[in-house]
């Protein structure tokens, strides 16, 4: 110490140099310290963008199961509701309209298949096979079972002449009638208020020759709406469970994690 009093040039260069010395350190560290912090914010902007980018796919995969269900079970009961009508009207124009409702169906349940879990896509395919049942009879046997309401309903014609020639005709179409079916088609054409499409499937129908074994169709409509109506639940309650239905809130958001710089960039 007695050197630095003889000499307090000295002294005063050394406290200057330790100062500039200390000065650089602080700067360093401080620098290091600031660096640190902003790479963390960094990855924490990066892990949040992350995050965020989740919770959207999510929420638009969400959206797009809801909405394609929805137009699946629309599309299974336009099938159904179509399927049905040819037995009761039926013209080329319900035959067409009943085939693109099918087609549509198709298209919905490969939508399905593409966006929907395992356990959604097998209720789908049984609720499909149900529809296109109803389809299939419909498009076999509803339209001669169409044509017969038509003939009834000229059975009971307020016209005596119309209401007797159409009994005629429901004659000529027992099978024990010894007739030609060029003959039967005659009868049936002279009754007005049957068209050829009408006489065409009433004739096949009269020729039709069932299995022993085979129900009636009322039995196998009944059967074909009681399968339907037993699959739909099963769809709906395991769609309900892929959207979360119970839940408050639609999608379900991945939980998001918060991140501190101060604790070395550790997740809380």
């Amino acid at each position: 110490m007695k050197y630095f009093e003889d000499n307090p040039e000295i002294f005063a260069a050394l406290v200057a140099a330790i100062a500039i010395v200390g000065g650089l350190l602080g700067s360093v560290v401080g620098a290091k310290i600031q660096a640190k912090s902003g790479m963390d914010q960094a990855a924490a902007a990066r892990e949040a963008a992350k995050i965020a980018a989740e919770a959207q796919r999510v929420a638009a995969l969400w959206n797009v199961r809801q909405v394609q269900v929805a137009e699946f079970i629309r599309s299974v009961r336009e099938t159904v509701r179509m399927s049905n009508h040819i037995f009761w009207a039926y013209d080329a124009d319900s035959r067409q309209e009943t085939d693109a409702a099918y087609q549509e169906l198709n298209l919905r349940m490969a939508e399905i298949e593409l966006i929907a879990p395992q356990g959604v896509v097998d209720a789908a395919a049984e609720l499909t096979q149900a529809a296109h049942d109803c389809w299939d009879l419909a498009r076999s046997r509803g339209p001669a079972e169409s044509a017969k309401l038509v003939l009834a309903r000229l059975v009971f014609s307020p016209d005596n002449q119309t209401a007797e020639a159409a009994m005629a005709a429901q004659l000529v179409l027992q099978p024990d009638v010894d007739m030609s079916y060029d003959e039967r088609r005659r009868v049936l054409l002279d009754l007005p208020g049957l068209s050829e499409a009408h006489v065409v499937h009433l004739l096949r129908s009269s020729r039709r020759v069932e299995d022993p074994g085979t129900p009636p169709l009322q039995e196998l409509r009944a059967e074909a709406a009681a399968t339907l109506e037993a699959k739909m639940p099963v769809l709906v309650e395991a769609a309900r469970e892929m959207l979360r239905s119970e839940d408050d809130v639609a999608p379900a958001v991945p939980r998001q994690r918060r991140r501190t710089w101060w604790r070395g960039g550790r997740s809380q």
